[in-house]
């Protein structure tokens, strides 16, 4: 089963319980309602799978088709989990998170710019809470990466730097923590010099706090030593 074939049977289960809550209660007139956001997302998987079967599921696209239409379906998805938490659907509040994760990855294969990270940043927890195999947690760290690097220039500029919540502080921030749950060296390399260098702001309590926490029993010493290297880094420079 392909990734988009995943989402789209993830979507189809939680936009159908969202749907039957939704038809259950009083409906306000004027109201975009989930069955009109489900709908718009179903025709826009549509559209993903024919540029798929025409150009190629990891080909350019051209102009800005992959970067608007991924913006525009994760707004889509977005409008949905407000649905799912209006109606006190908590599951399928997060598995449609986790398919905004999906319209992400999708718009990174074709070599768009992922431009609303909020959503996908809340589904990339969501699954993180429940992955603990090594290989979920290498997918999950693959997946991050291919976000980070496809995440507009706006995003990454940073700009919002009061604000901790900012999605892509989260972002960065998860990535280095997927990494250290992995305990690979390689890949904490990767993500400890990825937030050194999208985060230096944060970097030095990053690593002064993961320092602390790879005291914990279920951390080996690949943990420990690496934590101890970068944050020696960031003390000698400031």
């Amino acid at each position: 089963m392909s990734e988009l074939q995943e989402i789209q049977q993830l979507f189809s289960a939680s936009a159908s319980a969202i749907e039957t809550r939704y038809a259950q209660r009083s409906q306000q007139p004027g109201e975009v309602s989930p069955m009109q956001l489900a709908d718009a997302l179903r025709k826009l998987f549509q559209v993903f799978e024919e540029l798929d079967e025409k150009n190629g599921a990891n080909s350019a696209l051209p102009y800005n088709d992959p970067s608007e239409l991924g913006e525009h379906g994760i707004l889509l998805a977005a409008d949905l989990v407000n649905w799912a938490e209006r109606l006190q659907l908590p599951q399928a509040k997060s598995d449609i998170e986790k398919i905004a994760v999906g319209i992400a990855l999708w718009v990174a294969r074709h070599g768009g710019e992922i431009r609303e990270l909020e959503t996908v940043v809340n589904g990339f927890a969501a699954s993180a809470n429940t992955t603990t195999s090594d290989e979920a947690l290498r997918a999950l760290f693959l997946a991050t990466k291919a976000v980070l690097e496809h995440a507009a220039p706006a995003i990454k500029a940073d700009t919002d730097q009061a604000n901790p919540g900012r999605p892509w502080r989260v972002l960065n921030f998860n990535f280095a923590i997927v990494a250290t749950r992995i305990q690979d060296a390689q890949l904490m390399h990767e993500a400890f010099d990825t937030l050194s260098r999208n985060l230096p702001q944060d970097a030095p309590a990053f690593f002064e706090e993961g320092l602390k926490q790879s005291d914990k029993p279920v951390y080996g010493p690949v943990v420990k030593n690496l934590m101890q290297e970068y944050f020696a880094r960031w003390t000698v420079r400031h």
